[in-house]
């Protein structure tokens, strides 16, 4: 995202609602003209300013564009804020903070007190470590403007203050320990934070996939798992965080082929995440994450007869908060999509996912899926027996694969065979599907190759 690129994307993201929200705390003589340019940029798809110079060319806050653009933005998250005010706990005691912090400078003491009072319960209900320090902050100062002589107290007020700053130390800590789980040990204490606490098993979980102690790792998730769903109210606060873990859970079921638990836990967190009104670009993270891993176990179990409805599924989520979603997890899809329509035989449907990722390339897609998306291209004509138009995309692959690198001794096995025997008999072809085994022995698929497409199990199920 360039600089001059930032308040197109931040109307982009708008919801129909926050846009409403928007204009109607904006109404007045002196917003025609940045709700003008507002209008003209969120007409826009792509971002261009020479078009909006010349469609505002005479008017004269053209002449002040960026000065214009800058109060825009300022004033979009202002709105923002105030349709937000009551996003999160956390936003909640901030809105707080900064009525105490007006309410001092106004010698509204008592009023503080009473502020504080309730700021205090909420951010340690909550666990919100990081603005109770604020919090105990500004109560020793309302104390001590009110009652200078309590020393007792404002030294009560300023230890507690200190220890807030332990558990946040604690925080900082784990997620350094977590960037790197094998160069961190971490003591034994235990944390009274439930975020600390998540974040300290996590740690833990990943140290016991590294020496290869996975069931002891699978319980001790499942055990966190466990103890967020005893607290309701801070699970819903950091659904995000209970999500991470549920999706940490399900890769590791996929990894040892659970199937059968995955799919009871997705039905679970999906339900879950239902409840949850406060659709955040963190939220659709985890949400895009649990697809991937729903869609991997749709490409081991090929035999699933939901699929289709899974990728409808995905593809109205995808469309309604496309805003958010990242376009290389669309193309992922997409991907995924092919693949797993290939492995059903369903050669229509692949070639239409194919024909979605070509016909909409662009500089900052994924290198490696394009690659296997021509792959797969090449798979597919195979099967319908396109001899004329898979010559054609072979000899364009090749190019294709000489400007990105050396083409390796087993893709150029594959793209010959590929070619010499698309218009084979079945019989034909059984026998050169078994030549073509005994030549890849020498020559094999790389792993990481056959993540992307399992030529190998397509080239076992032709013999």
């Amino acid at each position: 995202m360039k600089k001059n690129e930032e308040l197109f994307y931040l109307i982009k993201s708008l919801s129909k609602s926050e846009k409403r929200h928007f204009k109607l705390s904006t109404q007045g003589n002196d917003s025609a003209e940045y709700l003008t340019l507002f209008d003209a940029i969120d007409t826009q798809k792509k971002y261009d300013e020479k078009a909006l110079k010349e469609q505002f060319k005479d008017r004269a806050f053209i002449n002040q564009l960026t000065t214009i653009k800058n109060y825009l933005k300022h004033r979009i998250l202002q709105s923002l804020r105030n349709y937000h005010s009551r996003i999160s706990r956390n936003a909640e005691l901030i809105d707080i903070i900064r009525n105490v912090e007006i309410l001092y400078h106004k010698g509204q003491y008592p009023i503080c007190e009473s502020e504080l009072k309730r700021a205090e319960k909420k951010a340690v209900n909550y666990q919100q470590d990081l603005l109770l320090y604020q919090i105990y902050d500004w109560k020793r100062k309302v104390h001590q403007a009110l009652r200078p002589q309590d020393l007792k107290t404002i030294k009560t007020i300023t230890e507690q203050q200190k220890n807030t700053l332990k558990f946040t130390n604690e925080y900082i800590d784990l997620i350094l320990a977590n960037i790197d789980p094998s160069q961190f040990s971490l003591s034994h204490k235990k944390s009274v934070s439930l975020q600390n606490k998540t974040l300290k098993t996590l740690h833990k979980y990943r140290k016991l996939l590294i020496s290869k102690d996975h069931n002891k790792a699978k319980r001790t998730l499942e055990d966190l798992i466990k103890e967020w769903e005893q607290q309701p109210e801070l699970l819903k606060e950091y659904f995000i965080m209970y999500f991470s873990v549920c999706n940490n859970l399900l890769g590791y079921l996929v990894f040892k082929k659970q199937y059968k638990e995955a799919f009871v836990r997705i039905l679970k967190i999906k339900q879950k995440a239902q409840a949850i009104e406060n659709i955040s670009a963190a939220f659709i993270k985890e949400k895009l994450r649990l697809y991937n891993i729903e869609l991997e176990i749709h490409r081991s179990l090929k035999d699933l007869h939901t699929t289709h409805v899974v990728i409808d599924e995905i593809q109205q989520f995808v469309e309604k908060h496309k805003t958010l979603v990242p376009s290389n997890y669309q193309l992922s899809f997409r991907f995924q999509f092919a693949t797993i329509y290939f492995l059903k035989n369903d050669y229509k449907k692949a070639l239409h996912w194919i024909n979605a990722i070509l016909n909409n390339q662009s500089k900052n897609d994924r290198k490696d899926l394009i690659t296997y998306t021509y792959w797969l291209n090449l798979l597919v004509h195979y099967e319908l027996g396109n001899g004329f138009t898979l010559r054609y995309l072979i000899d364009s692959l090749k190019k294709y694969l000489k400007k990105q690198k050396n083409i390796e001794v087993y893709e150029k096995i594959l793209l010959k065979f590929l070619s010499k025997t698309v218009e084979f008999s079945l019989k034909q072809k059984k026998n050169a599907f078994l030549t073509l085994q005994k030549e890849l022995t020498n020559h094999p698929f790389p792993e990481n190759v056959l993540g992307y497409i399992d030529f190998i199990e397509w080239i076992d199920r032709k013999v």
